[in-house]
């Protein structure tokens, strides 16, 4: 995930260094507004409000590791959104974006086929597709977005040339999401496909639905002689049966509660993982090999809401997606605001019963972006003018090129130089070379300061080498960080054990219980250091 969020950090500077070079050189500074603008900095209000209030609000500002879900994203989010919206040059502009996008999409299904084709074999067992996005969840929800997409290329086409190229993508497209077994990804478009049957007219109606339905058939026959065959069909069937959704209906369950117990504010962003084990009522997280993993997110993105901002965020993700449906009803004309308008369905659908993962979260608030430029085109945008002098100009570039230089360099450079680090200090320890994963771990923790994997890793190799006051410290660095590993407060208890501090050790083993008591070695270190106390 931290290089997609690198990426579209780059691109949030990108954009914003375009915007004021242009003003600067035009002299005048064209602000286009928008009907979400209200809706969108009252999310962005909640979103702080519950940051402010946070269990944890380092992760909260920041998120966890591999999520990064905190209010910083969350700005990127409407940043990309705003940005690109002021980019865009009209519906011309924002239907080559989108293009743009539907190649983008084809280069993923073809490596998510072609990865899930290669798994498959070397398994003997078929595998799901998942591709550089590196999850099928993931993967099907940005599929799911861009299906319809794909599907208006193919309707509107005027040659046989575009109409086969049109085929390609959609039929491509669609094998992959196939392939993803993503259940809430298939009822995404889904939803999307009754959009285009319902909303659509013309050539999109009448050449598009059955050429589209041509394209699904000739999917189905691909898969149907495939190594997935038995795989899909399984859950094709119990994609409209809620019971065979596995953990969610649990999850969702005990997110009720949680909500409940904090409901106005929230816990705070990418606080979940936190928290969600206090309220925890079974093992609805077991892999292959009978390991519980933590379950760090609610499964439906208005709970997510609800649980990290509370009623307050959750009304105004309501505000935001009603402003959506209204801008797309006011401007409903053509072919690509009804084909826009699926795609955000798609996506929105597949959010309800999964939660927000920045793979495809990023490409989607671009499509937003296109999407409110087609649908409120007609909207008179706010200019304003700037002073004429040439030498003042010159020293605004120079300054906000300078900028945007040191917020790329704090914002992009530093977290991959500090991942970098990271991974060659896991590399050197799983290779027995304790001694050179020391400096490259230090080096992680002290470019990201902020980040508890980076001191949990100083905190494993001290515990490795028996230095328990050197543990302890990393490893109560990560907790006051923001952790939701068990196992970080477990190490910690035995390191401060092994100092002599047993109510720290027994403190931390209750901690450890807390985030997992499904685990008897983490209540049998509880009752153990219980008993040494008393």
């Amino acid at each position: 995930m931290l290089p997609k969020l690198l990426v579209a950090r780059a691109l949030v500077c990108g954009l914003l260094g375009l915007l004021v070079v242009k003003a600067i050189v035009r002299r005048r500074l064209v602000v286009k507004r928008t009907s979400l603008e209200l809706p969108l900095v009252a999310f962005l209000a909640s979103a702080v409000l519950s940051t402010v209030l946070a269990y944890n609000p380092n992760v909260a500002l920041l998120g966890t590791y591999t999520r990064y879900d905190g209010l910083l994203t969350t700005l990127t989010y409407f940043a990309l959104f705003w940005l690109a919206l002021q980019t865009l040059d009209g519906p011309g502009s924002a239907r080559s974006l989108m293009r743009v996008l539907v190649a983008s999409a084809y280069v993923v299904a073809l490596l998510a086929v072609v990865q899930s084709v290669h798994d498959s074999a070397l398994a003997g067992a078929f595998k799901p597709a998942f591709g550089t996005l590196g999850n099928q969840n993931v993967t099907g929800s940005f599929l799911a977005m861009v299906c319809p997409l794909a599907f208006m290329e193919l309707a509107t086409a005027r040659s046989w040339g575009a109409r086969l190229l049109g085929l390609n993508a959609l039929v491509l497209i669609g094998a992959a999401l196939l392939l993803t077994l993503s259940r809430s990804s298939w009822l995404g478009v889904g939803a999307a496909a009754l959009v285009l049957a319902a909303m659509g007219r013309g050539r999109f109606e009448r050449f598009g639905l059955a050429a589209g339905l041509a394209a699904v058939g000739a999917v189905v026959l691909m898969i149907g002689v495939g190594t997935g065959r038995v795989a899909v069909e399984q859950r094709l069937i119990s994609a409209l049966y809620p019971p065979a959704w596995g953990p969610r209906i649990h999850i969702w369950q005990d997110s009720v509660s949680l909500i409940s117990s904090r409901p106005l504010a929230g816990y705070g962003p990418d606080n979940f993982g936190l928290v969600y084990p206090r309220f925890q009522t079974g093992k609805w997280a077991v892999d292959a090999t009978g390991f519980e993993l933590q379950i760090d997110k609610a499964h439906a993105e208005l709970l997510q809401v609800a649980a990290t901002q509370g009623l307050i965020g959750l009304a105004a993700c309501l505000l935001v997606l009603i402003a959506y449906v209204r801008a797309f009803w006011r401007g409903r004309r053509s072919e690509l605001a009804v084909a826009l308008f699926a795609a955000w369905t798609g996506y929105e659908v597949t959010l309800q019963l999964n939660f927000t993962a920045l793979g495809s979260a990023f490409p989607f608030w671009i499509t937003a972006a296109a999407a409110v430029e087609v649908w409120e085109a007609d909207a008179r945008p706010l200019v304003l003018k700037l002073p004429a002098a040439p030498r003042l100009r010159v020293v605004a570039v120079a300054l906000t090129a300078a900028a945007l230089a040191a917020l790329a360099a704090v914002a992009v450079v530093l977290p991959y130089v500090a991942d970098l680090e990271l991974l060659r200090s896991v590399q050197a320890d799983f290779a027995g070379r304790r001694a050179d994963a020391a400096t490259p771990a230090a080096t992680a923790s002290a470019l990201a300061p902020f980040e508890s994997v980076y001191a949990v890793e100083v905190g494993n190799l001290a515990f490795e080498r028996g230095d328990w006051a050197g543990a302890a410290s990393a490893y109560s660095t990560a907790a006051r960080l923001g952790t939701y590993n068990p196992r970080v407060y477990r190490n910690l208890a035995l390191a401060e054990r092994n100092l002599g501090r047993f109510a720290a050790a027994l403190a931390a083993a209750r901690q450890a219980a807390a985030l997992d008591r499904f685990d008897p070695a983490n209540q049998a270190l509880v009752d153990q250091l219980d008993a040494q106390n008393s």
